[in-house]
C-alpha cells in the first residue's frame, strides 16, 4: 500500500526523537533523495543524499520483517536500533561499526556564553569551513555544503582564521526538528570551550526559531563529549549502531523463519 508523506510523518512521530533525521527528510528539499518502505507500524528510509546512502529504520520486529526484503542490496551507511541491527545481521557484511548515543535537549535554561564574537556562518564562509576541516582524521564525516544554506552554523575566528565551528546536520521548520552536528575545533585551539559555546549559539538560534526537538549523536565511549553536552542541557535518549557495510537482502529465503527467531 502506497502511503502519503502525512501517513509517514504520523508514524515517525510515534518515536519522534529517534526519527528526528527521518522527519526532516520529509521536507521537499530532501524528499527527492528519499526512498520509503512503510507499513502500518514500521518504516525504512534510504536517503541517497550521501554516498553510500543512509539506511534508517523504526518499528517492531514483525513489522520490520515484512519490509526487509524490499530493501535493494548494496552498500549503506546505517543508523539502526538494536532490534533492527539484529534483524539484518545475517545479511550484512560490516565494514566498520560503532555504538552511538542519541541525546536530546531538555527544556531548561542554557549555560551563559562568555565570548561575544561568535558569528553566524553562511554559504559565503564555505571556503573557511572547508579549510578548517582540512585533512584532520577527526573532521566531521557528514558535512555537505548545502548544510550551510539550509541550517544554522556559528563559528569563532582568530584574526582571519576560522578555528572552531558548530552547526546542524538537518533542520526542518515543518517538522520542528534539528540535529546538532559538524562540531569541530582546530587541535591547537581545543580545551578552551570554543566548540561548547559555538554549540550553545546554535541551540539558542534553534530555540528562537521555535524548534521543538533538538538532538545530537555522540560515540558511546566519548564520555568527555557526553559530559559537555549534558552541561548544555542534553540528556541520553538511546543507544544505536552506526556503521557502513554491504547489505545482501537477496539472501533472504524465509522471512517468516527470521521473524520466528527474533527475541
Amino acid at each position: 500500500m502506497r502511503r502519503s508523506s502525512d501517513d509517514i510523518r504520523h508514524l515517525l512521530e510515534s518515536d519522534r526523537i529517534w526519527s528526528a533525521y527521518a522527519l526532516a527528510d520529509l521536507d521537499p528539499r530532501y524528499i527527492s533523495a528519499s526512498s520509503w518502505y512503510v507499513n502500518e507500524n514500521a518504516a525504512i528510509l534510504i536517503y541517497a543524499g550521501f554516498d553510500p546512502a543512509v539506511l534508517f529504520s523504526m518499528g517492531p520486529d514483525a513489522a520490520l520483517g515484512e519490509l526487509l526484503p524490499l530493501i535493494p542490496a548494496g552498500q549503506y551507511t546505517y543508523t539502526l536500533l538494536k532490534n533492527s541491527r539484529r534483524l539484518i545481521d545475517p545479511f550484512l557484511n560490516v565494514g566498520h561499526e560503532k555504538i552511538m548515543v542519541r541525546m536530546v535537549l531538555d527544556s531548561g535554561p542554557l549555560p551563559i556564553i562568555y565570548r561575544d564574537d561568535f558569528i553566524q556562518l553562511t554559504e559565503i564562509n564555505l571556503g573557511d569551513v572547508q579549510r578548517l576541516f582540512g585533512s584532520y582524521p577527526d573532521q566531521p564525516d557528514s558535512f555537505v555544503a548545502s548544510q550551510l544554506r539550509d541550517g544554522i552554523f556559528f563559528g569563532y575566528y582568530k584574526a582571519d582564521d576560522l578555528v572552531s565551528i558548530a552547526g546542524t546536520h538537518v533542520l526542518s521548520k515543518t517538522a520542528s526538528v534539528a540535529a546538532i552536528g559538524n562540531v569541530f575545533t582546530k587541535p591547537r585551539y581545543r580545551n578552551r570551550g570554543l566548540a561548547t559555546e559555538a554549540s550553545i549559539c546554535v541551540v539558542e538560534s534553534l530555540r528562537e526559531m521555535g524548534i521543538e526537538t533538538i538532538v545530537l549523536n555522540v560515540a558511546v565511549d566519548n564520555k568527555p563529549a557526553q559530559v559537555i553536552y549534558a552541561k548544555i542541557g542534553f540528556r541520553h535518549f538511546c543507544e544505536y549502531y552506526e556503521g557502513q557495510g554491504e547489505l545482501k537482502i537477496e539472501a533472504i529465503e524465509n522471512i517468516g523463519a527470521l521473524n520466528d527467531k527474533a527475541v
